[in-house]
């Protein structure tokens, strides 16, 4: 029986080594606090996001209303609400305010509060400014191209 005994830790020892059960519970408590560690961050890219598409969705809608509107020949409008514009609502938790020429301050938009192009694609200058929270997008439209101006400030 010794020689069976003896030949069995033989085998072990040139077994495959391996982690001890403490190796791998101190390897798993880093993952641990990394991934706590950057959860905040990965959640307010995620509400970025949404705020940037929103964005970029209000632009291309400008964009549609201005051609539809020299296509057309007829005079075009978008319908602003806190809520976004007509049909094309803002993600939960923003909400939209405005500033047109003659405004000093942004401001919830009136209870039917157009935004209007004429015949050939001209529209009012305008601000919109949504906001979550702590996080704010400000968009400028030029009057003549109804794009977003950048401000080199």
């Amino acid at each position: 029986m010794t020689a069976i005994s003896e030949s069995n830790r033989r085998v072990r020892r040139r077994g495959v080594r391996a982690f001890t059960l403490l190796e791998i519970i101190i390897a798993l408590s880093l993952v641990a606090i990394l991934v706590s560690a950057s959860l905040p961050y990965l959640f307010d890219s995620f509400a970025a996001a949404a705020g940037d598409r929103a964005a970029d969705a209000i632009t291309k809608r400008a964009q549609e209303i201005r051609s539809k509107a020299m296509e057309s020949g007829e005079r075009q409008k978008i319908i602003l609400t806190s809520n976004g514009i007509k049909d094309l609502p803002l993600p939960d938790g923003w909400t939209l305010q405005v500033k047109g020429l003659n405004d000093s301050k942004f401001h919830a938009p009136a209870r039917i509060q157009s935004w209007e192009f004429n015949v050939a694609g001209i529209c009012e200058p305008i601000s919109i400014r949504l906001i979550k929270k702590d996080r704010e997008i400000l968009l400028s439209f030029d009057a003549l191209t109804a794009q977003p101006a950048h401000d080199d400030e």
